[in-house]
């Protein structure tokens, strides 16, 4: 008889901090791309914006593919260092070179830079699939407490505000330090300096919890007796889980809503308030300032009302604080007030989703393994990526395929009125339509807080069970 700590040893707190720094890394890239891409490609590449939009759309129809490809080989890694890590090691350098290319403007015929955006977009993609799909799913080996894990997404989203805050706040200014906003030189020297510090943080967040994703092979005598799943029976944890569908529905139209204001906030500060990308600024200390509040409170929150109702609550919230910039811009007249009000609460309402979705996704993936007998963690957390790329383009798309249909033009210092309520309406309805969707695909999420706890005690028992196995063997 022999013991193995391995497969019962939990994180500590130190652990869940030092993880959730691998976020900071995330977002640098995640929200430089998503905020700044579109207008890079039109404004310093010289690209049409509706090519651009085109460009997102490919890249993912080839996600459609590698997302859960990759989910299926994470779930059935085995190696001495580990599950996840492994996979986050190698591939953060690769995702930090494909970031400074992304933001590289050859001097090519246009024909040529479109080939090379095509290239270069879809090539950071794969990268950004091979390191985000594991590290989302590490916290389900870092603890199997329900609550517990969305504290821990707290965590990780307080890290992931920092970078919004350099992205939102600091960005421009550095840009402007490095060269100018529209000096291609100045977008290659911030990728490269941010690509190199994103890189070495994925590499120390996942050495951080290398004690606790240590993948625990079945002894060779017991292998033969783990039951073999087929492919379909594999992706039953994605084709017949309804926890995930409503959460993917409901994560996914949220996070479309954002993207398509998040994309076009330099263009609506820019043209619309006159220039004013000063006020970004004030969006990222914001968020840095939330993301951090979030931390004390979500947890209750979570234990008192559940991830379901709290996703509704959030986004019935969402929808309110959007009309005041709304309203004011319909009238004609940007009132600063309202727009930075719209702004920063709406930083509140989806720092705060992010934090409730990605814990549910986690939930999900425990839902299937009880409900339906298939461990497939990693494979529940591609689809949580896919999606998540798939509305940042379908959002890049949709606006850029708008502003070209309203008379965009790059080289006009200001745009056509009718552009302009373009970018308002943009920025305002559409987010406000993504929002009632998310609460309509949430009323159907069949995990109440009370489903919560009985799932959170098959699970105890589970580990129970686990641990026991792990004795006799």
């Amino acid at each position: 008889m022999s013991t193995n700590n391995q497969t019962t040893k939990k994180a500590t707190e130190a652990q869940y901090w030092l993880y959730s720094t691998g976020n900071f890394a995330n977002n640098i890239i995640f929200l430089m791309v998503g905020t700044y891409i579109t207008y890079f490609y039109t404004n310093i590449l010289g690209i049409p914006a509706v090519m651009a939009g085109l460009i997102f759309m490919v890249a993912r129809l080839v996600d459609a593919f590698t997302d859960p490809l990759m989910g299926i080989i994470v779930d059935k890694t085995n190696t001495k260092i580990g599950k996840y890590r492994p996979w986050i090691i190698a591939g953060a350098p690769f995702l930090g070179i494909m970031f400074v290319l992304l933001f590289t403007a050859p001097n090519f015929s246009l024909n040529g830079k479109i080939v090379y955006a095509f290239v270069t977009y879809i090539i950071y993609s794969l990268a950004w699939t091979i390191v985000q799909i594991p590290q989302l799913a590490l916290p389900a080996v870092l603890t199997n407490d329900l609550a517990k894990r969305t504290r821990i997404q707290a965590i990780f989203q307080a890290f992931g505000s920092v970078a919004s805050l350099i992205i939102s706040a600091w960005a421009l200014p550095i840009l402007d330090r490095l060269g100018g906003q529209d000096d291609a030189g100045a977008w290659f020297k911030f990728t490269l300096i941010f690509g190199v510090i994103s890189a070495v943080i994925f590499i120390l967040s996942a050495m951080s919890v290398k004690d606790v994703d240590v993948y625990n092979p079945q002894p060779k005598a017991t292998q033969g007796q783990k039951k073999a799943f087929s492919l379909k029976e594999t992706f039953s944890v994605i084709t017949k889980n309804k926890a995930l569908l409503c959460v993917l529905i409901a994560y996914g139209t949220d996070m479309f809503a954002y993207q398509i204001s998040n994309s076009l906030r330099m263009y609506f500060f820019k043209y619309n308030m006159g220039g004013r990308t000063d006020l970004i600024t004030y969006i990222g200390y914001a968020s840095t300032i939330i993301g951090f509040a979030l931390v004390v409170f979500i947890q209750p929150f979570v234990k008192k009302t559940g991830k379901k109702m709290g996703i509704i609550l959030i986004e019935l919230l969402a929808v309110v604080v959007t009309l005041p910039m709304l309203i004011t811009g319909l009238k004609g007249s940007y009132a600063i007030s309202a727009v930075m009000f719209t702004y920063i609460a709406v930083t509140f309402t989806w720092t705060f989703n992010n934090m409730l979705s990605r814990s549910a996704v986690l939930d999900s993936a425990n839902y299937a393994q009880i409900t339906l007998g298939v461990d497939g963690t990693a494979l529940v957390n591609s689809t949580f990526t896919f999606v998540n790329k798939c509305c940042q383009a379908f959002s890049m798309f949709f606006g850029g395929a708008i502003l070209s249909a309203t008379g965009y033009n790059a080289e006009l210092t200001q745009q056509t009125p009718g552009c302009l309520k373009a970018i308002l309406l943009l920025c305002t309805i559409g987010p406000i339509i993504g929002y009632i969707a998310s609460i309509i695909a949430m009323y159907f999420y069949p995990l109440s807080r009370k489903g919560e706890i009985e799932m959170q005690e098959k699970l105890d028992q589970m580990s129970i069970q686990n641990s026991e196995s792990d004795l006799i063997l």
